[in-house]
């Protein structure tokens, strides 16, 4: 069945059932026409239970999903890898925050431009 627009007002018309006919039903103005008897299918909606997936993670601090670069730590004071990542904590204009975090000691910090 191809989407049919009301005459009257132009709204998506939609299926309806009255006394055994299938009618195409304007649900704004209330203009309605019957279908031909080719178009006339009317489907149920079924409802599905929504599925879920349990992910358990014995040890999130080894998951390394963050990008790294090679800099000084000011805890460790020496050149190991460094997770990186940027939020926007101030207004929209100015320039985001990037926080660091050390791979061998997991110092955070953060810096502003």
């Amino acid at each position: 069945m191809s989407m049919e627009f009301c005459d009257e007002c132009g709204s998506m018309l939609t299926p309806k059932k009255v006394d055994g006919k299938v009618i195409m039903d304007c649900p704004k103005c209330g203009e309605g026409r019957e279908l031909a008897k080719k178009d006339q299918v009317l489907k149920q909606k079924v409802k599905r239970e929504k599925e879920e997936t349990m992910v358990v993670i014995e040890n999130p601090d080894e998951i390394n999903t963050m990008p790294t670069k090679r800099m000084r730590c000011p805890k460790c004071t020496i050149v190991v890898d460094i997770q990186y990542w940027a939020v926007q904590t101030r207004s929209g204009d100015e320039a985001a925050t990037r926080f660091y975090r050390c791979t061998k000691c997991k110092h955070t910090w953060r810096e502003y431009d």
